[in-house]
């Protein structure tokens, strides 16, 4: 997967893939694919969703900690998130609304630190569950790592039952000395601390907890009755031995507030700990009272989240990627530079123009900006420290990887190779054909991939049903039952339905979405290789684009070929017929908690063929959120939101029989 695959992809696509990925990453904790990748997913679903504006903006949900099976615990008190802000303008707002008192302290205002929240309850003064934040109302039980972590006490001065709430993280010195020792061992480095600390508590080996040595800082407690402020609160954590972090001000006015910012915005790059922004809480315990909740964050409290941090690195080369399409999309290749909690070593450059914007030399001093997901970016050069025999960036004239001339589409910024036997473009081409959303071909990955094209195994996606399974055997040395699965996923992907396969195919502009579309149109697969133009233009979301990408695929001699290989080595393109009626048009459903009648995707499936639409989160759009047992969160902020209607399974069942 490259950036000019991800630029392919429409929305829909972005929305299954990320949510897919968070799922491999959050939950099973065995990513398919690489952080950069990920970050590339996230920022082009990102640029989709504040350009559509959906009912739910899956760029914007933070993938839940609860590992499936895993066991969790209620908090007593529930765990909310924060509201952010990002200009001075925002923050002011918000603290002149507040319409606070007059007093000597109206807020404390705290560095945020970037890691991962945990929930400690201790009884009669020892350690008794340590939990993480999970959904809000309950978190994944992590007693027996966490009570490795040197910075948690074990014992307290304080023999009630106490909720204490804080953030563990991984120092920066730790963070860099861990990946340098994963490197010499080959093993895959973390991306950044955050999430280096967010994967060690999961691990189940305790001496690993103990020696990649987090800290945690602690700033509250669950219900709090023992003060009057935050400030107090404080107080008394450092006293029953709960490092707090000391660089916090009690904030008096505006100005207080904006010169904290102005330090920590300058200084944040001293620490040996990530923060990406500050924690403003109004101090008074009864103005918090007043000022109560929203379903999601308290009124009383915001962050402020610093902008995307900038910093100058030296451009030291340009690679060129080709998808498998044929677009070829320029990447840099910079001298590493730590920011924003990631070490960056390479930028998007997007296509030729942006290289003839940045007037890019090789040796240039480029200044980048990264933040949060978003994909590292040159802003500029910094001409004043160009060398004096600087040689410009030129985009290529031929392919990097087979030679053959590149071609621009009128009207397009994207570079093309045209060439359909480009060694680069079959292996995007085999990798996209074989993958989960396609052909779903299991064992038959990058590095395999790569082995049979360079050992002449394939050189077309038809080479993938005449394989020679023992010559894989000789030369991946793979044990019998590895070549024996993936024979075996080989021959399943035969039966795959007409939809996957037109997917699978790789035609330009044809996602997921489309090819269900078009296989509804045409039913089978001969129909599809006869049609015309104009009869594309006929079928729901099919424009222009599609229109004469299809067309111009389906009248490629060498792609008719293709297609009557498969079908000569027993690939069906079967069609079903899925019937869909318009019982539950234009109504929008969640699902929630443990489903006895269904399983979610046979639901979810259900609904979509009934008309209706599936969402992600609970908000004021939703019609119905479907409760199974053990519902959660969900459940309770559909009744705080009031107009949700909530059925259970048999509700369901009974409005599809209307």
């Amino acid at each position: 997967m490259d950036l000019a695959d991800i630029m392919l992809m429409t929305e829909d696509e972005l929305r299954k893939a990320v949510l897919y990925h968070n799922d491999l990453y959050y939950k099973k904790a065995k990513p398919e694919i690489s952080d950069f990748e990920y970050d590339m997913l996230v920022s082009r679903l990102k640029e989709l969703e504040e350009k559509n504006n959906p009912s739910d903006k899956i760029s914007q949900i933070i993938g839940s900690d609860l590992t499936p099976g895993a066991k969790t615990i209620r908090h007593a008190e529930k765990m909310y998130s924060l509201s952010n802000v990002y200009s001075s303008e925002e923050l002011k707002a918000w603290f002149n609304s507040l319409n606070l008192p007059d007093s000597e302290i109206k807020a404390t205002a705290e560095l945020k630190i970037d890691g991962f929240s945990i929930n400690l309850t201790y009884e009669k003064g020892k350690l008794k569950t340590a939990a993480t934040r999970g959904d809000g109302t309950e978190g994944e039980i992590i007693t027996a790592n966490a009570s490795v972590i040197e910075s948690i006490p074990q014992k307290i001065n304080y023999n009630s039952f106490i909720e204490i709430r804080g953030e563990v993280y991984l120092p920066v010195s730790e963070f860099i000395r861990i990946n340098e020792e994963r490197n010499e061992l080959n093993e895959k480095k973390f991306v950044n601390p955050r999430n280096a600390a967010a994967g060690t508590i999961k691990v189940k080996d305790r001496e690993i907890v103990r020696k990649r040595k987090l800290q945690a800082f602690f700033y509250a407690l669950g219900k709090n009755e023992l003060h009057k402020d935050q400030n107090e609160t404080l107080k008394f954590l450092e006293k029953q031995n709960f490092p707090i972090n000391k660089n916090y001000k009690i904030i008096k006015n505006w100005k207080d507030l904006e010169e904290f910012i102005s330090f920590w915005d300058l200084k944040r790059s001293e620490l040996n700990y990530e923060i990406d922004g500050i924690v403003v809480k109004v101090n008074d315990y009864k103005e918090q009272q007043r000022l109560g909740f929203t379903a999601k964050s308290p009124k009383w409290a915001i962050a402020y989240k610093f902008k995307a941090e900038e910093k100058e690195t030296v451009f030291e080369n340009i690679s060129f990627q080709v998808g498998r399409t044929g677009a070829v999309t320029p990447v840099a290749e910079l001298k590493p530079v730590f920011i924003s909690g990631t070490t960056v070593s390479r930028a998007t450059l997007h296509n030729e123009d942006e290289i003839k914007r940045l007037d890019l030399h090789i040796g240039d001093t480029v200044r980048i900006i990264k933040s949060g997901e978003i994909i590292p970016k040159i802003l500029r050069v910094n001409k004043n420290k160009r060398l004096p025999n600087a040689v410009p960036v030129k985009f290529p004239k031929k392919c990097p990887s087979c030679d053959y001339p590149l071609k621009k589409i009128p009207g397009e910024s994207i570079t093309y190779c045209n060439n359909s036997s480009c060694p680069a473009q079959l292996q995007r081409r085999v990798e996209h054909f074989c993958s989960r959303d396609a052909m779903n071909i299991e064992g038959l990955g990058e590095a395999l991939i790569k082995e049979l094209i360079n050992h002449k195994l394939i050189d077309s996606l038809p080479d993938i049903y005449k394989l020679d399974y023992g010559k894989i055997s000789d030369f991946e040395k793979q044990g019998e039952k590895s070549v024996s699965n993936l024979q075996k996923a080989v021959e399943k992907s035969k039966e795959q339905t007409l939809d996957k396969i037109i997917f699978a195919l790789g035609i330009r502009y044809a996602g997921a979405k489309t090819a269900k579309n078009i296989a509804d149109y045409f039913e089978n697969i001969e129909n599809l290789m006869n049609a015309k133009r104009f009869q594309y233009l006929l079928i729901d979301e099919v424009g222009e684009k599609i229109a004469d990408s299809m067309s111009e695929f389906f009248s490629d001699e060498k792609n008719l070929q293709m297609i009557e290989r498969l079908k000569e080595y027993g690939v069906r393109f079967t069609y079903n017929k899925t019937e869909v009626t318009d019982k539950l048009e234009g109504k929008k459903f969640l699902v929630t908690g443990t489903l006895t009648k269904f399983n979610r995707k046979e639901i979810k499936k259900l609904i979509e063929q009934k008309g209706g639409k599936n969402i992600s989160a609970v908000s004021k759009n939703l019609d119905y959120l479907i409760v199974g047992e053990n519902a959660g969160s969900k459940l309770k902020k559909a009744q705080e939101i009031g107009s949700v209607k909530i059925i259970n399974e048999e509700e369901f069942m009974r409005l599809l029989e209307k």
